[in-house]
């Protein structure tokens, strides 16, 4: 069975040019003074808004492999919380959190 690919690497197989302007895109919005683990908790919680579960799966992972306290990633989805995230909102994506730190 082939490994499931990654969101880039399945457009990869479609145009490899927009998989690259995608990479390259996402390193320079995230280039500057915040450390990769707080760039992303702030994606948490924008993802945790939008709804999007793979999307906040990809990052909940990353920040798991960056050996981050679940409890910071929920914290981070849930301040969003009557700011953006309406509230069966943040129970998604808790719930999203929750199965990504379940894989472990």
């Amino acid at each position: 069975m082939t490994a499931k690919l990654s969101p880039v690497e399945y457009v990869r197989q479609h145009n490899a040019a927009a998989a690259d302007a995608f990479t390259v895109l996402r390193k320079a919005v995230v280039a500057g003074p915040l450390d990769e683990k707080t760039c992303e908790l702030i994606v948490i919680g924008a993802l945790a808004t939008s709804g999007e579960e793979g999307s906040l799966k990809v990052h909940a992972r990353r920040l798991r492999a960056l050996g981050t306290p679940v409890e910071e990633v929920r914290q981070a989805a849930m301040v969003t919380l009557a700011a953006s995230t309406t509230f069966s909102q943040l129970v998604n994506g808790l719930r999203y959190i929750d199965e990504v730190y379940a894989e472990a």
